[in-house]
């Protein structure tokens, strides 16, 4: 490509970033951003900044490495160009991440097995510190095999292989992170799930794009072995969380030893000792936050007293005669806003517009679930809120 032909697609990635509070910052640097992006991938001189790093609490406390205004760009454009055609590699049965391919249509692609003759039982599995553990070496490897099927012009096909390379090999703490947000969540944070403790070459940081992405190249070696050297036929995989399904135990249990095995020579990877889960189907599954079933699910407990927290939350920000509790299990964006003060700031009718946002994906995970009387139930102990914000899938 071209140097103007980069700045044209990033300038398409740009509007892909929405009102992102990152785009707005930069709004007014947005071409000299793009202008210097476009030249330095142009000619093999890009190279990714530094990492923000803040911890979220929900669902689980997590760090969260926020890449740069600028890289963020520069994974939308990289995998923008490559998802389209590595993606149809990936099996059917591998969940997030993916167009089309969420926790309902996982939670869905379960109960399907579930509800097969043969799968009696399941045997539910997950990798041990499955990001801040990956061998960013053998990604490596796996990328300079598979960008070779991408249909581009060499210069192209140049272009594509130098980014991704300078991608997957930043150290996420070189140079050093900016730390955002409470600092003693950031200590908490055990070592092994911690890039700040990970050995050098190990580890992807959640929070980019293209950890996403090449997180599902990753597993697709694992995923391809499964089907098609193991055959098993019930499985599916969403991100690192997996199940497997039959109607003999010990067999399932052979298949797991077989899987971590593959992990611990292929990928430098190994399952959680204490997270293997076998099971009769008609039991259910505590499976993407939600208890399933062959037929139907419930919403976990979790999610409804992470609801009521934020219901209590916004009731404080709407309320001037009650501030914001800074210790509210908000994380993310809401957390920003209290540390920040910035909800003050905002014009009422779209803090209202955001609140509404919020409760409606709540909802929206609730409508997929068996959940008519809890929906009914948390509506009313919205308070004043429920007087003018009402969610999409109350009812």
């Amino acid at each position: 490509m071209t140097q103007l032909q980069i700045a044209e697609e990033l300038y398409g990635c740009a509007r892909k970033l929405g009102n992102s509070r990152d785009k707005k910052n930069n709004l007014i640097k947005l071409p000299s951003i793009i202008n210097d992006l476009a030249r330095d991938i142009a000619v093999s001189k890009y190279k990714p900044s530094g990492f923000r790093v803040f911890v979220v609490v929900d669902p689980k406390l997590r760090e969260i490495f926020a890449p740069a205004f600028r890289d963020r760009l520069a994974q939308q454009w990289l995998v923008g160009l490559i998802e389209p055609t590595i993606d149809k590699q990936f099996i059917n049965d591998s969940f997030a991440n993916r167009k089309e391919k969420g926790t309902h249509a996982a939670i869905k692609r379960l109960q399907h097995f579930m509800r097969q003759e043969a799968n009696t039982h399941y045997c539910q599995i997950d990798v041990k510190s499955f990001f801040p553990t990956i061998d960013r070496t053998i990604l490596l490897g796996l990328w300079k095999r598979w960008f070779t099927k991408l249909s581009f012009d060499a210069q192209t096909l140049f272009q594509l292989d130098y980014v991704a390379t300078q991608i997957i090999m930043q150290s996420p703490i070189d140079p050093r992170p900016i730390i955002s947000g409470r600092r003693d969540l950031l200590s908490s944070i055990p070592p092994h799930k911690s890039l700040f403790y990970a050995k050098e070459g190990i580890g992807l940081p959640i929070g980019s794009l293209s950890s996403q992405f090449f997180s599902n190249l990753y597993l697709n070696e694992l995923d391809q072995y499964i089907k098609h050297t193991l055959k098993i036929k019930s499985y599916l995989r969403y991100v690192d969380d997996m199940m497997i399904l039959g109607n003999n135990t010990q067999k399932l249990i052979r298949q797991k030893d077989k899987i971590d095995e593959f992990l611990r020579n292929q990928l430098h990877l190994s399952l959680h000792p204490h997270k293997t889960i076998t099971q009769r189907v008609d039991q259910g599954s505590d499976f993407l936050g939600a208890i399933v079933f062959p037929h139907h699910s419930y919403v976990r407990q979790r999610q409804v007293r992470s609801f009521r927290a934020k219901v209590d939350f916004f009731n404080r920000l709407l309320d001037p005669l009650k501030p914001p509790l800074r210790n509210t299990p908000t994380g993310g964006a809401w957390g920003k806003c209290v540390s920040q003060r910035e909800c003050y700031t905002i014009h009422h009718t779209t803090l209202k517009r955001q609140i509404l946002a919020t409760l409606n994906s709540y909802y929206g995970l609730f409508a997929h679930a068996k959940s008519y009387t809890i929906r009914q139930k948390l509506f009313s102990t919205m308070g004043k809120m429920s007087e003018t914000i009402i969610p999409a899938n109350r009812a």
